[in-house]
């Protein structure tokens, strides 16, 4: 890997609010700036644009967004997608909050679905595992 190069981090710990709040916009728009977030979020309430500027400056040194500096404006994509996103966490959380075991995860969310989604769960297990 060349130096300076930005390699997406093995294990992401979470996302703290702003951040998640940056990337559902950024994985709906596909590519945007930071006035484009900026603006997405001044609908749900007042918030500065050099925090937005800063919360995407810093997914984009934790190799979760990409900056692509070639035009006046910065554009930003992500480099991860909210799927593989949410599977680091919960095998994080698996890992070191519950010393390796999914079985607390995996009850949740049975008690959480419904009897159709917990037949998907199933069905999808047994294609991962056949």
């Amino acid at each position: 890997m060349k130096r300076g190069a930005k390699k997406c981090k093995a294990t992401i710990n979470g996302l703290s609010q702003i951040e998640a709040d940056v990337m559902q916009i950024i994985w709906k728009r596909g590519k945007t700036t930071v006035r484009g977030v900026h603006e997405e979020m001044l609908a749900n309430g007042y918030i500065p644009y050099t925090t937005v500027m800063a919360t995407m400056t810093n997914l984009s040194q934790k190799g979760i967004l990409k900056q692509n500096k070639s035009d006046r404006a910065y554009l930003y994509s992500a480099v991860i997608s909210n799927t593989k996103i949410a599977n680091e966490i919960v095998d994080n959380v698996i890992e070191k909050v519950l010393g390796g075991s999914p079985k607390p995860i995996i009850s949740h969310l049975l008690r959480l679905k419904n009897e159709a989604e917990v037949d998907e769960l199933i069905e999808l297990r047994n294609k991962l595992n056949p």
